[in-house]
Order: C-alpha cells, then sequence, then structure tokens
C-alpha cells in the first residue's frame, strides 16, 4: 500500500514537472517573438508568466523534499527524485533566461531605434529552442540515447556567440552610437547561450535518470 501511494506521488511529481516544462518553452519562444516581432505585450507577457513558473519549482522541490524524507526512497526511486529536483532548478533558471531576453526586448523597443536581430543570434535561438524541445521529450520518454544528442548541439551555439561577440564588439567601436543595442543584443546571446547550456544540464541528469551514470564532467571522472 506504501509503495502504490509513493509510486502515485512519482507519477505526480512527474506530470507537474512535465507540466512545468512545456510553459518554459512557451516562455523561451513567446521571449523571442518578442524581440523578433518587436512586440512589448509579449515580453511583458513572459515576464507575468515566470511567476507562475516560480511558485511551481518551489512546490515541486517541497512535495520532493517530504518524499525523501517520509518514503526513504531506494535505487531507481531516488534517482527519480533526484533528476526531478535538478531538472526543476534548471527549468526554473531557464525561465529567469526567458525573463532577461523579454525584459531587453522591452528596453530596445522603447529605445525606438531601427534593428534586426543578428543571424547568429537567430540560429543560436533556433538551435537551443530545439535542443530545450528535444531533451524535455527524452526526459517523458526516458531516452538516454535523445538527451545525449542534445549535448552534441551546444558547440554550434556556442560558435555563434562568439562569433557574435566579436562582430558586437567590432559594432561599437565603429558606431558609437549603436553601443545600446549592441550590448542588448549581447545580453540577449548571452542569454540564449545559457539556455543551450541549461538543457545539456537536464541531458546529462536524463543519461543519469535512465541509466545511474553521471556523465558531467567526464575528465575529471575518468582519471
Amino acid at each position: 500500500m506504501v509503495r502504490t501511494h509513493f509510486e502515485q506521488k512519482l507519477d505526480e511529481l512527474t506530470g507537474r514537472l512535465v507540466a512545468m516544462s512545456r510553459l518554459i518553452e512557451g516562455l523561451i519562444e513567446t521571449s523571442l517573438e518578442a524581440v523578433h516581432e518587436r512586440d512589448i505585450s509579449k515580453a511583458e507577457a513572459v515576464v507575468i508568466g515566470d511567476r507562475e513558473i516560480d511558485a511551481t519549482e518551489v512546490e515541486i522541490e517541497e512535495a520532493c523534499v517530504e518524499l525523501l524524507a517520509l518514503q526513504q526512497p531506494m535505487a531507481g526511486d531516488l534517482r527519480c527524485l533526484i533528476a526531478i529536483l535538478k531538472i526543476n532548478n534548471d527549468l526554473e533558471r531557464i525561465g529567469d533566461h526567458a525573463v532577461n531576453i523579454a525584459e531587453t526586448a522591452q528596453r530596445l523597443i522603447e529605445r525606438n531605434s531601427d534593428w534586426t536581430l543578428p543571424i547568429e543570434l537567430s540560429e543560436a535561438a533556433g538551435i537551443a529552442q530545439g535542443m530545450l524541445r528535444d531533451v524535455l521529450d527524452a526526459f517523458v520518454q526516458h531516452d538516454a540515447d535523445k538527451a545525449q544528442a542534445v549535448l552534441m548541439r551546444d558547440d554550434r551555439v556556442d560558435q555563434l556567440h562568439e562569433s557574435h561577440l566579436r562582430s558586437a564588439i567590432t559594432l561599437m567601436m565603429e558606431s558609437p552610437a549603436e553601443i545600446g543595442t549592441a550590448l542588448s543584443f549581447i545580453l540577449i546571446g548571452r542569454n540564449i547561450e545559457r539556455v543551450a547550456d541549461l538543457a545539456c544540464n537536464i541531458g546529462e541528469d536524463v543519461v543519469y535518470l535512465v541509466k545511474g551514470k553521471t556523465i558531467r564532467h567526464p575528465k575529471v571522472l575518468h582519471r
């Protein structure tokens, strides 16, 4: 009876985490639409939506801690709770990055200057969104291979981020009037890059959940 109750609670937790993850995907998409479309209402919607994410993150964490304390799970169940705790935290941080992008979009819109999102950032944003979508699917499907495949795409996001940084610095040196806009794009690029990094964190947690294997810091683990 106790075991059945625990399984039910674990299923509920997983369901709440999946629901939260879909909201996060929506926030990231809306924040980027706010930039592309210069839509301040969408930027404001992201800021408001993140409050629900923050509240859900706390609720999931408290429920996990309660299960850990009262049920003292072992083996696979323990791994599942640990993975949920870590993914929960990473999702909340992704929500924060969505807010950062939205708030930067607000500043760009209010400045009312003529700007277009740099092509490097558009490509990086598309890759990061795909990474997040696929890694969350990997979590739902308990697919370690799919989770690991997501990690391979992070290098391209890093390359695009570095390329844009160089372009932005050149722009600021050559056109001082564009410094404000260039700095805003640097902030957007940094937040996109962090979303990709956090998607990788979730991928590593999915591998741990499914295989009981830690793939973070491989050089340290396999000396």
